[in-house]
């Protein structure tokens, strides 16, 4: 007999996107976005839980297959509230946000592909195409005028 483990819920979001199923029970994301220079851009989130105890499961693993070649991807922990478990109102959980960021001065299409394992062992690939624009300049700053007097000859 094997040992049960608890259930429980994966929490991904794709901030834009389409979601087409795989073989081997992976799902392929397939995204779109438009992003600037400089700024950062959150891709996705991830987070799960034990639906039976309201607790957090472990972390997902990231795997980089595609590197982007305008920016970097960037990982970050942060806490998730949510109300989307079932008897778990306002459960707060551990998660991991990704970012894109274009490197100031770069614009173009840029590419990254990233999987993401749960501690489930689910696998979802995300497929993301990047419309990099350019910063916009910086605002004109205003010289004021001088309350110095000129000097006369």
């Amino acid at each position: 007999m094997m040992p049960m483990r608890p259930s429980t819920v994966l929490l991904s979001c794709a901030i834009a996107g389409l979601v087409a199923s795989a073989a081997h029970g992976q799902a392929a994301n397939y995204m779109s976005v438009e992003a600037t220079a400089g700024k950062p851009l959150q891709l996705t989130y991830h987070a799960s839980a034990h639906k039976s105890n309201c607790t957090p499961a472990p972390l997902a693993m990231f795997d980089v297959l595609q590197a982007p070649k305008l920016g970097v991807l960037v990982v970050r922990k942060a806490l998730l509230t949510t109300n989307k478990v079932a008897g778990c109102p306002g459960l707060k959980i551990p998660a991991e946000v990704v970012f894109y960021r274009g490197r100031n001065g770069s614009a173009g299409t840029d590419h990254v592909v990233y999987k993401v394992t749960s501690s489930g062992g689910e696998v979802e690939t995300y497929d993301v195409t990047i419309t990099l624009k350019p910063a916009p300049p910086p605002a004109p700053t205003l010289n004021p005028p001088s309350s110095q007097k000129g000097n006369s000859l």
